[in-house]
């Protein structure tokens, strides 16, 4: 959008163009009616071939006839789009209609029936929601990130923006207020996804300023206000107990949760003081135990070397004993030899035989330990 068009777009000093009033609600006339029967009869028949020129008036479909300076009902401008079978504004296009919506748009009243009757159409909506977010943007100044900040944040933001002249005395100036915080709203609750109870919580305060008044005001709109007003007032309660309904039963199940959670803490606690008194007395018999291993292991190096030492002593003294047997069993060979050389010849083969019996001892004596 060029500069000229974005200050004209914002000019709120001018009063909301109101051409085509006329052609958008046709049976409604401010002046008395002073025909005769005859003459309203013949112009009843003017109006009614009148209005068949207006049905088959051909409707260009394109934003640059909607927001001409002649007025086309939304309707109409719908059944051209569908006829048409429009998918996507050109970009020409859009970029005229920015421009005429500055000239012959100023209170923004086209583009919000746009957007309230026609918002659902694959081409307006293509359009219509980016470009409400420029105006939304302008509006609140680039101080507030549209991307980045909540719902709530945004629209309170558009409220503050606003409500100079929302209740000011020149109607153009509130009309285009007006329309510009319903577009806000339509554009956050649609395209941002926004919370209903957060984003009413703030336009409230626009409505809403002594405390206490907005039940005088729903009182009265209940009692004295038209069916659309009844309706939207009992929708809204509707609304609101069946959001309290659903945080009663959400905090009931917070409660009951912590309750829960409550008792499996302190199931958990026991647990873990349980386990921490398995944990001590396992670590005290841990280190009995190693105690007692200590003593068993200093006792068997004890043993051993008791044991090793016992044996070199056996081995000793079986050494000794040996050797005495030894040298005994040799004397006694000695002996049997010098008894052979005295001996006839009958006690030398016993002699000799003893002899042999006792070699053979020495030989298996000196055999042993070898």
């Amino acid at each position: 959008m060029s500069s000229e068009s974005t200050a004209a777009l914002f000019d709120q000093g001018t009063e909301p163009n109101n051409t085509g009033a006329s052609e958008l609600n046709p049976s409604v006339s401010n002046k008395p009616d002073t025909r005769s029967s005859s003459d309203a009869d013949h112009a009843k028949a003017g109006d009614a071939r009148a209005n068949e020129d207006a049905d088959e008036t051909i409707i260009e479909p394109t934003l640059r006839r909607y927001f001409a300076p002649e007025a086309v009902r939304v309707s109409a401008f719908v059944k051209a789009l569908k006829d048409a079978k429009v998918h996507r504004f050109g970009a020409a296009d859009t970029l005229d209609a920015e421009g005429l919506i500055a000239e012959n748009d100023r209170d923004g009243a086209r583009l919000w029936q746009l957007v309230a009757n026609a918002s659902t159409l694959d081409p307006v909506s293509a359009w219509v929601w980016p470009f409400i977010q420029k105006r939304v943007n302008i509006l609140v100044g680039a101080q507030v990130d549209l991307s980045g900040q909540s719902a709530a944040q945004i629209i309170r933001s558009v409220v503050t923006a606003v409500s100079g002249s929302l209740h000011g005395e020149d109607k153009g100036r509130s009309k285009r207020a007006e329309n510009d915080l319903r577009l806000a709203i339509a554009w956050l609750l649609e395209y941002r996804n926004g919370d209903v109870a957060d984003i009413a919580e703030q336009v409230c305060q626009a409505f809403v300023d002594a405390k206490g008044s907005a039940d005088g005001l729903v009182r009265k709109a209940m009692a004295f206000g038209s069916k659309v007003e009844l309706q939207a007032i009992l929708l809204a309660f509707d609304l609101a107990g069946h959001q309290t309904r659903h945080a009663k039963q959400e905090r009931d199940f917070e409660r009951r949760e912590r309750f829960d959670l409550k008792a499996a803490l302190d199931g958990l606690r026991e647990e873990s003081a349980r386990r921490s008194e398995t944990i001590r007395r396992l670590e005290l018999e841990r280190a009995e135990l190693e105690r007692l291993l200590e003593e068993e292991r200093k006792k068997a190096e004890s043993d051993r070397r008791h044991h090793a030492h016992s044996s070199s002593q056996t081995r000793a003294d079986f050494s000794t004993s040996l050797q005495r047997v030894k040298g005994l069993v040799e004397e006694a060979g000695e002996a049997v030899q010098i008894a052979m050389k005295r001996a006839d010849e009958g006690s030398l083969r016993g002699l000799q035989a003893a002899e042999r019996r006792i070699m053979s001892a020495v030989d298996a004596i000196s055999g042993i330990g070898k």
